[in-house]
């Protein structure tokens, strides 16, 4: 069986270390870090390319990201044929009620206030946030 993959989006170190920290807690996945908008944008095209979408678990994705908003990472994922069924949830600190209703309409698996707990992480992979 091919390891699969949680993609972590986030730029603030402190919240990558944590969240990271969670995530090994919780599953067995490997972790990819995307530190930008850009960088994450890069990595997704690259997936879409090879055809490794279904390696990825699940992506958690800042919305407040420099270069590349989270917004807009989540539109390219959804308006993309191959990763609009990419599980997404939404790992951020902003409580902006715009925000949230428009991931919602974008179809995310969940939106969690930072930090991140290990319960709510466990939540979200076993409801389908994550295929197995």
């Amino acid at each position: 069986m091919a390891q699969s993959f949680i993609l972590l989006v986030e730029d603030n170190p402190d919240d990558v270390f944590l969240a990271s920290r969670i995530i090994r807690k919780v599953c067995t996945d490997e972790i990819l870090v995307a530190r930008d908008g850009e960088e994450a944008s890069e990595l997704l095209r690259r997936v879409e390319q090879e055809g490794s979408q279904d390696l990825i678990r699940l992506v958690l994705l800042d919305l407040k990201l420099p270069k590349i908003s989270g917004l807009d990472i989540l539109q390219f994922v959804r308006q993309n044929e191959r990763l609009r069924e990419l599980p997404v949830a939404i790992l951020t600190s902003s409580d902006n009620e715009t925000d949230q209703e428009t991931c919602w309409e974008l179809g995310v698996v969940d939106y969690i206030y930072k930090p991140m707990t290990a319960d709510r992480l466990r939540t979200v992979l076993s409801r389908g946030g994550g295929r197995a």
